[in-house]
């Protein structure tokens, strides 16, 4: 099979393209490298560097494929300037039209985001999202008759190349580095590692409709910080510092509806912690005392 993935030079879009290649697809990346890196994309992948706000870009990334995941956006939640709606919402609508015109199938890959403080984050339930990203990605949705396309609402996603909290504190506590908290630490997020995340949008080569990728685990920032303390022994300095405006309190995905298909998250949160250090080249000899 031929596929498209947009956002393939990205964190969770070069595992998949890595994942693709090794079940045997002849695999397509477009990224403009705006967050993603070269070097993160497979050898064995074509290359095309463009936007996927170029009709001609993508009609010319999409040929012959029967397939296109569409990971391409602007994930900080954070942002809220014009690039987020024309990237997130404009891009999306450009891939499906032609997706569509080409009789494409689309696996699309949305976020938590779009559930706002809303729990419980159930896929038929309440969207309000606070964010700019979460509303672009709301918009997006839309856009797909939920019969022909599959949609991945990912939670929070980590593992290597990600930029995620976990990523940062797994940086800065084996060094004893000063963490930032923001707000009372007691935040929750549902933190999914990427390789199941990759499991999940495969499914969309065949199933359709909506779904939630996460653990149906709720974990607060500041547990996430005594995980990573037990497992380093390395004391971390938290720096508490005022909450961000629109910050989401509590997140913690439903995943009834994925598990019928068969998914499970296979991978628990400490085993996460514990392979990401060692891809960051901790080892239990470097603890200090």
């Amino acid at each position: 099979m031929r596929v498209l993935v947009t956002g393939g030079a990205g964190f969770i879009g070069s595992y998949l393209v890595d994942r693709l290649i090794s079940d045997g697809d002849d695999v397509a990346v477009l990224d403009n490298l705006s967050s993603g890196k070269r070097e993160w994309v497979n050898k064995k992948a074509k290359f095309i560097l463009g936007d996927i706000r170029d009709p001609s870009t993508v009609s010319t990334a999409m040929e012959g494929c029967n397939a296109v995941f569409h990971l391409a956006a602007i994930t900080d939640a954070r942002s809220s300037n014009d690039s987020v709606y024309q990237v997130n919402y404009l891009g999306a609508e450009n891939v499906f039209t032609l997706a569509a015109a080409k009789k494409c199938r689309i696996i699309f890959t949305s976020s938590a985001a779009v559930y706002g403080d809303t729990l419980p984050c159930k896929e038929d339930g309440k969207c309000t999202p606070i964010s700019q990203y979460g509303k672009s990605k709301l918009k997006a949705e839309a856009l797909l008759p939920l019969g022909d396309a599959f949609t991945a609402r990912l939670f929070n996603c980590y593992g290597p190349r990600s930029k995620s909290v976990v990523n940062k504190f797994c940086e800065k506590i084996p060094d004893y580095k000063d963490v930032t908290v923001y707000g009372s630490g007691l935040q929750t997020r549902d933190f999914v590692h990427v390789n199941d995340a990759v499991n999940a949008l495969l499914l969309g080569i065949e199933k359709s409709g909506m779904y939630n990728v996460g653990t149906g685990v709720e974990t607060s920032v500041l547990h996430l910080i005594d995980l990573i303390h037990k497992i380093t022994n390395s004391k971390p300095n938290k720096k508490f510092t005022p909450p961000v405006e629109g910050d989401i309190k509590r997140s913690r995905a439903e995943i009834g509806k994925i598990r019928r298909l068969g998914w499970e998250p296979r991978i628990a949160l400490e085993q996460g912690i514990r392979s990401l250090l060692a891809d960051m080249g901790w080892k239990p000899a470097d603890l200090k005392y």
